[in-house]
């Protein structure tokens, strides 16, 4: 329901009648109410991130090819669910107001390490480019669910992918040409 609707759209009621548990359960293993239930459900959610990072940039192949994959396999995805489904922990985001900082602790610690995996597989220079990049990677990421929702269609994702690919891979040709990249290319 967060991939569908946020925390916004996701009401108790909601809740329970799609879990088809009786509403007394709900709160008897979530007494903090839907605040808890949300935050419990991303805590879950982001703990499996870096894990998905990992199988993308997992060693075997290039950045770019990394960053194809990841954004390939995310447009089939989007597609394959209906094309009415965003990522959890953005949808919840937008609907975050000033008194939500147990969950919005959640999110933008997810957020970190989803950030902090990519950097530590990207051929990037030095630590400042591989986050910038990363988090360059991550707010595509995000903003492809946004326009993919809009258009019904996986294609900005696939758009966002390919022009990230094609950066990291015209920043090793650089780094080649400088001088600077004589070693083999870092596999991811």
């Amino acid at each position: 329901m967060l991939r569908e609707t946020g925390m916004a759209g996701a009401g108790i009621k909601e809740i329970v009648a799609r879990s088809e548990a009786p509403i007394g359960s709900l709160y008897h293993y979530f007494p903090g109410g839907k605040t808890q239930l949300v935050t419990e459900s991303l805590r879950i959610h982001a703990a499996k991130l870096p894990r998905l990072m990992e199988q993308f940039f997992d060693g075997k192949k290039t950045a770019a090819a990394a960053l194809r994959a990841l954004f390939d396999t995310a447009a089939d995805g989007f597609e394959r669910g209906g094309a009415n489904k965003g990522c959890a922990l953005g949808a919840v985001t937008l609907d975050l107001t000033v008194s939500d900082t147990a969950i919005r602790a959640v999110c933008r610690q997810a957020f970190d390490d989803w950030v902090a995996t990519i950097a530590a597989r990207l051929p990037l220079l030095d630590d400042r480019s591989r986050h910038s990049f990363a988090v360059l990677v991550v707010a595509a990421l995000e903003g492809a669910f946004i326009l993919a929702r809009a258009a019904q269609s996986g294609q900005p994702f696939r758009d966002a992918g390919e022009w990230l690919a094609a950066t990291v891979s015209a920043n090793d040709r650089r780094r080649v040409r400088a001088g600077r990249g004589r070693k083999p290319r870092r596999r991811l």
